[in-house]
């Protein structure tokens, strides 16, 4: 039986690590939070007191974590998963973070024999309860082979994208492009609806039009028009408004790096970080349709 040590049962990972109990992973979590220690270990995991502890015996660990620093720093820190594991051992980030932190990691392993990975997801809760995500992958082809048992336990699309960082790569890419598809929805039905038009025949319009897209047939910014969608749930993420925020800022710092000129993913990252600065940071990022309510009628403009 594979050992897997997981590192970030949260929102996400929890989900994810329910499904590899399911394909007959062992596996001990441990996260930061002891709250979700607790709910790990009533899944039926193996509880561990520290990162060092979790990663200790496992084949292969996976991390699920919120951002570029938390990666490196459980990784490269003090008691982190380099300095515990074993030689031999494959690690497999499934966070979305910058590329670069990705590769340095990936060479600071090299230096302790673990080899490293990176694989994150896309699809959200639902598709992480289901095992459905989409996991795009960067490493050497013989350890995404090594990982792969893992990886489809946990979704139903995995791609290959090529060496490390790649992964995130196309997932900072995947994410600019829903970030600003989210506003631009949402900024859409908010003008039917000043109009007085009935938003699911609005829906039903587009949904047969150009403009449909896989967030409004799936992560309906306008509640009770798809029925799991966020929305209809008093936008319980699902994936957070500050998430968004962080990914869309990743790929503006990205593109800068390059010298490539972006115009939209900067206007829809500040779109979402008032959103946050609103109170809606940890709602999921489809009440971005909540903030961009109408302005009082009194109003000038």
């Amino acid at each position: 039986m594979t050992r897997i040590g997981f590192i970030g049962v949260g929102t996400m990972g929890l989900p994810m690590a329910k499904n590899l109990l399911k394909k007959g992973f062992a596996v001990t979590a441990f996260d930061a939070n002891p709250e979700a220690v607790t709910a790990a270990a009533a899944a039926g995991m193996a509880a561990a007191a520290s990162a060092a502890e979790c990663v200790a015996t496992a084949d292969i660990v996976i991390t699920m974590l919120p951002s570029s620093p938390n990666v490196e720093s459980v990784y490269t820190g003090d008691g982190g998963v380099l300095a515990a594991a074993r030689r031999g051992t494959l690690c497999v980030d499934m966070s979305t973070i910058d590329p670069a932190v990705s590769r340095r990691v990936a060479a600071a392993g090299k230096e302790r024999g673990v080899r490293f990975i990176d694989a994150p997801v896309s699809g959200g809760v639902p598709r992480a309860t289901d095992g459905t995500l989409a996991i795009m992958v960067g490493g050497e082809a013989a350890d995404v082979q090594e990982a792969l048992p893992a990886l489809q336990a946990m979704g139903a699309n995995v791609i290959h994208v090529g060496p490390v960082g790649s992964g995130e790569v196309a997932k900072l890419c995947n994410n600019l492009i829903a970030g600003v598809v989210g506003v631009a929805v949402s900024e859409a039905f908010r003008i039917a609806e000043g109009f007085g038009v009935d938003p699911k025949i609005v829906t039903e319009v587009i949904s047969k039009s150009s403009g449909n897209t896989w967030v409004m047939e799936h992560m309906h910014p306008v509640p009770g028009l798809v029925a799991k969608a966020a929305s209809s749930h008093e936008y319980r993420p699902g994936f957070m408004t500050d998430l968004m925020c962080k990914d869309l800022g990743l790929a503006v710092d990205a593109a800068r790096a390059l010298r490539v000129p972006v115009f939209v993913a900067p206007a829809a990252q500040q779109v979402y970080r008032l959103a946050s600065s609103h109170g809606l940071g940890r709602k999921d990022c489809t009440s971005v349709y909540a903030f961009l309510k109408p302005s009082a009628a009194e109003a000038p403009v």
